[in-house]
């Protein structure tokens, strides 16, 4: 088998039409996403159609479900990391928001590091806080496979206001022993994961995705999970689909204006059974500024 070869670089060329958008249509995209996300998230939404639950239970600690589906599954047939990731990181930012005393919070950081495969599930991720300071919270999770440990997670989130034009709804409520349904009747996935949010691959390493309300968060940027899968996809592409992402760092630098987002993949190393990629997702209408960057290990596909 032909392996990628060490340290190389996989860049897209070329500026995306989007940078070529007049300052009238921006700020009439930007007035349309608004419109889209007065409640958070609207009713078509990637973290709808995950359809995960969450319950306090107890006033320290949190639980999230959500079920394993074949659009989930990678190609080993257990849990992608991707979504593994979307929902491990609205698990521990929404336990991080019933420590704020109202305000809202950005996850800054994300760590996950894998086990055993999610297989049957489902997904269940523990949250407890680590540590509350006067800007930062720090959160971890157990990632079990129904109640078998399969990983475990650390965040740390920034409090700050939350934006009324996407999100003008009160904070959610900890109230111990109640279960919040994030999905709808109508959620759930038509298509694999990555089809669903639109994701293209350019070249081997630069994935993009348009910025649209199924991807944007409360503050009008693209969601982290959302990220998340885009830095895992990234991080495959660039090795030609033959090994399958397992553990996961993330940190968030910024935030996405139009759009389009895209990746930036550097192969660090490349082993016998695994391999390890920095990935930096960039906003293609702000001349490549960076929103987030990774280190992805993944593992090579049986």
């Amino acid at each position: 088998m032909d392996r990628p070869r060490r340290r190389s670089r996989c860049f897209s060329a070329g500026l995306s039409v989007d940078q070529e958008q007049r300052p009238k249509e921006r700020l009439a995209q930007a007035a349309f996403y608004a419109g889209c996300m007065a409640t958070y998230p609207p009713e078509h939404h990637l973290l709808r159609d995950l359809q995960p639950q969450a319950e306090w239970v107890s006033d320290d600690e949190c639980i999230f479900t959500a079920p394993v589906v074949p659009q989930t599954r990678s190609a080993t047939g257990a849990l992608a990391l991707g979504p593994m990731f979307a929902v491990t990181d609205l698990a521990l930012i929404s336990t991080a928001i019933g420590f704020a005393d109202g305000d809202w919070c950005g996850t800054l950081d994300l760590a996950i590091r894998s086990g055993q495969p999610i297989v049957d599930g489902p997904l269940v991720v523990a949250c407890q806080v680590v540590r509350i300071g006067g800007t930062l919270i720090t959160t971890k999770a157990e990632l079990l496979d129904g109640d078998r440990l399969a990983g475990t997670a650390i965040a740390t989130s920034r409090r700050m206001p939350r934006n009324p034009d996407f999100n003008d709804a009160p904070p959610d409520e900890k109230v111990v022993g109640t279960i919040q349904h994030w999905g709808r009747a109508s959620s759930g996935f038509t298509l694999p994961v990555n089809d669903q949010l639109g994701l293209t691959e350019l070249a081997p390493g630069a994935v993009e995705l348009a910025k649209t309300p199924y991807v944007t968060n409360s503050f009008g940027t693209v969601n982290g999970g959302t990220s998340g899968i885009l830095l895992c996809a990234g991080a495959e592409s660039a090795l030609g689909g033959e090994f399958v992402a397992t553990d996961i760092e993330v940190r968030y630098i910024g935030q996405a204006a139009e759009g389009p987002v895209r990746t930036m993949s550097e192969i660090i190393r490349v082993e016998r059974d695994h391999a390890v990629v920095d990935v930096t997702a960039v906003d293609m209408s702000r001349e490549r500024r960076p929103i987030a960057t990774a280190g992805v290990t993944l593992t090579l596909l049986a």
